[in-house]
């Protein structure tokens, strides 16, 4: 008996894979986001945080390819077709990105200096709470 071993990858792809899977699953990074220009080309973004401000929600991202990355800030819209969950990256206003973006730095600094209020962070100072 010369079975391969199958293992399963956490992707879409929906089928067991062999110690090498040529499905392209295996060159997915799950912490990239891939968004489109305008042009149709495929920008991978990494997710820094989620906002929430008056009810909506705004998506924190950072270029991966980048050298120098700036952060960009997206409204989230929440949409659903046949029975699959999406989301639309709407550009927001400067105004409102300076707001969002002083909210975000704030968030940071209160998280590494301690104030976090979030059990699962894994912030350095819930270590001490054992």
């Amino acid at each position: 008996m010369d079975e391969k071993e199958k293992k399963q990858h956490d992707c879409d792809c929906q089928h067991e894979h062999d110690e090498h899977c040529d499905c392209g699953c295996e060159d997915v990074d799950e912490d990239v986001i891939m968004l489109e220009d305008e042009d149709g080309n495929e920008i991978p973004f990494y997710h820094i945080a989620t906002l929430e401000r008056d009810g909506k929600e705004y998506a924190c991202l950072q270029q991966a390819e980048d050298e120098d990355p700036i952060i960009e800030i997206f409204e989230l819209q929440e949409v659903e077709e046949d029975d699959d969950v999406y989301y639309n990256f709407l550009p927001i206003d400067d105004e409102l990105y300076e707001s969002l973006y002083k909210q975000l730095v704030e968030e940071v600094n209160s998280s590494v200096d301690g104030d976090c209020d979030d059990p699962d962070c894994a912030c350095h100072h819930h270590d001490d709470d054992d």
